[in-house]
């Protein structure tokens, strides 16, 4: 089992990058023993981000968190993603992974499994699979099988996948077995402890980015054997605040969030914009587990 992994958010200034913010906040994570930070697609809005932004919140991340990081990169070609990787090669970041999303339409294990290998040999670090759902290039859509994930594991430099499957049940067929690390999307400490039995043995946080000590303790006491304090953290601080983040959305309220408490300056237009109903609501629950 590997510590809970905190998702990074960018900040904007004048619809620019806001570096100082990010710093501000990365501090605050690690001053409340947060041990593993992650950039991705989703929260790190890679689709508002220019690759040179891109490659400035990773190289900020690199420069001012001592512990691990797991630093996304966004959908490219081979060739281009080889060129952003190069770049990240350069700053010879230690304690640092990278993650990667497939980029095309899904046609065969082959196709897959040679792209990473590209990949794992031109890194300097160890690479994780984001595990979306992918589009078939026949029609319909494929998710990670297991015996994807097995060969995938047998590739040198190959360390483990953000697992993003559409239902438990395709979760808990395909990610048993495997030496990997498997970290649990969805930032639910819940989906965590339904997984963990049968391969994962991390998660994304979601209360935890703004109290880091709640996902910290889940930690601690499932790894002790604690459950009925695992429950109690799930019961009376995450699905209180899931309710209300989800019901008004959850990137859109943790940002909201990160901006009451001074880690956010501004979003990015076309990101929505809030009603005052909505804030408060958020700010509301916010203010029970911080």
């Amino acid at each position: 089992m590997s510590r809970p992994v905190y998702a990074i958010p960018p900040s904007f200034k004048n619809d620019n990058l806001d570096c100082n913010s990010i710093i501000k906040y990365l501090k605050y994570l690690e001053d409340k023993d947060a041990s593993r930070v992650l950039t991705t697609a989703g929260t790190s809005q890679f689709n508002l981000l220019s690759l040179e932004e891109v490659y400035c919140l990773n190289k900020c991340i690199v420069q001012n968190f001592n512990k691990e990081k797991i630093l996304g990169l966004p959908i490219l070609s081979t060739k281009h993603l080889l060129e952003e990787i190069k770049k990240l090669n350069n700053l010879n970041a230690t304690n640092t992974k990278i993650l990667i999303l497939f980029p095309e339409r899904y046609y065969s294990d082959e196709q897959i499994l040679e792209f990473f290998t590209k990949v794992c040999q031109f890194s300097n670090y160890p690479v994780y699979v984001h595990g979306n759902v992918l589009r078939k290039g026949r029609g319909g859509v494929y998710e990670y099988s297991n015996q994807l994930l097995e060969k995938l594991s047998n590739i040198d430099n190959f360390e483990g996948m953000k697992e993003e499957y559409s239902s438990l049940d395709l979760a808990i067929k395909n990610i048993q077995n495997l030496d990997l690390d498997i970290i649990v999307a969805g930032g639910s400490m819940r989906r965590f402890w339904t997984l963990n039995p049968f391969g994962a043995n991390s998660f994304l946080t979601g209360v935890g980015n703004f109290n880091p000590q709640h996902s910290e303790n889940f930690y601690t006491h499932y790894k002790l054997g604690h459950y009925e304090d695992c429950l109690d953290i799930i019961k009376n601080i995450e699905n209180p605040l899931f309710k209300v983040f989800m019901k008004n959305g959850w990137h859109a309220s943790m940002r909201e969030s990160l901006k009451h408490m001074g880690y956010i300056l501004e979003d990015r237009k076309p990101f929505i914009t809030l009603s005052d109903t909505e804030k408060e609501e958020i700010i509301k629950s916010l203010n029970k587990i911080i």
